[in-house]
């Protein structure tokens, strides 16, 4: 069955490969041009692997049948991403693409980002709130996000994560080597747990295990993202925080997701961050309207919470955060910095509290400043 199966199914998936080559044969923008290769060249690894399916002896075997199905499974996955995601920017590229890209190229410049700047595209995908999809040079933002100003901090977080994968690059290192110090006092806390007694119970083992590797695989990152964030454009970036907060409803003590640390976890570090980079009073009164937001909730601290991320751990990342990102050379956060995005960012939310009645009508006036050319 197999055989037959996958001589009809790979012939298909061979012919749409080729066909997503022709879909972007058409001349773009300087600054998607490196997308444009990347999606091709993955295409052509994945047509390679897909005929290897079909001719290489290996694949023949009875006894490999299934790894042989495995290895399909996997490259229609592959397939599907590139499909989704790459192809799908270049075929729908436009105005506000191209604004979003020159703005990203904007904020690298004024943060003296350390990589070349990523490409843009603004459409939802799937539930996504903002992404980053590293090994293509892409960032997405939902549809709409990027005609206003109050959630745009937000693309520093995702600048980062270009960083955290980047390799071989001495400069990128110091921040990932940062980040692996975090994770390794975060783990150091959680191994006693780990480890257990003789009179611990298996559940709390299991429990530290779990968040042993979220904080291996994930929370770390996210943290370290954050961080990057708020030492870039200071105070909007954690207003920013405290607004998707606001929306989304979770509670901030809450330690179930394994791909992002607590709402509270990421205002700590935050509040650590702006008190390095002198904005105590904005910290202060961060933190005072994040007290009020969750005293209408009622939520309150848990004992996992108190174990996964006390107050030690979560100093420990702010500063070696704060350390690496000097010597990245990045520009940190300052009032009046004169950087363009990040005072009018900034600006916003100023605003936003001052006048909160006339904040739309303030934003949709001063909105084209963000994109004016230098």
């Amino acid at each position: 069955m197999i055989e037959e199966y996958l001589q009809g199914s790979v012939g298909q998936l061979l012919e749409r490969a080729r066909s997503l080559q022709g879909a972007i044969s058409k001349p773009f923008p300087p600054e998607f041009r490196a997308l444009v290769q990347t999606c091709r060249n993955e295409v052509n690894v994945l047509i390679d692997h897909f005929g290897k399916l079909l001719t290489d002896p290996r694949f023949k075997k009875a006894n490999v049948q299934e790894t042989r199905l495995r290895v399909f499974q996997r490259l229609v996955k592959d397939l599907d991403f590139i499909e989704c995601v790459g192809f799908a920017a270049l075929t729908r590229i436009n105005d506000e693409d191209k604004a979003l890209t020159k703005l990203i190229s904007d904020i690298t410049e004024e943060v003296r980002f350390p990589l070349i700047a990523p490409v843009a595209c603004c459409q939802s995908h799937h539930s996504d709130y903002f992404g980053a999809f590293t090994m293509l040079g892409l960032v997405h933002v939902p549809l709409l996000e990027a005609r206003f100003l109050l959630h745009l901090p937000d693309l520093y977080h995702e600048l980062c994560h270009f960083i955290l994968t980047e390799e071989n690059n001495p400069v990128a290192e110091r921040y990932q080597q940062a980040l692996e110090r975090a994770i390794s006092a975060a783990t150091g806390h959680l191994a006693p747990m780990l480890a257990g007694s003789s009179r611990g119970p298996k559940a709390a083992r299991d429990l530290a295990l779990a968040w042993t590797t979220c904080w291996l695989d994930s929370w770390g990152k996210e943290l370290f993202c954050d961080l990057f964030g708020v030492l870039a454009v200071g105070p909007a970036y954690a207003w920013a925080h405290l607004h998707l907060c606001a929306k989304s409803g979770q509670d901030p003590y809450a330690v179930t997701s394994p791909t992002h640390p607590p709402d509270e976890a990421r205002l700590e570090v935050l509040l650590i961050a702006l008190s390095h980079l002198k904005y105590q009073r904005e910290a202060s009164l961060i933190e005072k309207k994040w007290r009020d937001l969750h005293a209408l909730k009622k939520t309150k601290n848990t004992a996992d919470y108190a174990n996964c991320f006390p107050r030690s751990v979560l100093r420990k990342s702010a500063e070696e955060a704060i350390r690496a990102y000097g010597e990245m050379n990045c520009r940190e956060s300052a009032p009046g910095s004169g950087c363009r995005v990040h005072d009018l960012l900034n600006e916003a939310w100023e605003v936003f509290w001052k006048s909160p009645q006339q904040y739309a009508n303030w934003e949709k006036k001063n909105y084209p400043r963000l994109l004016k050319e230098k």
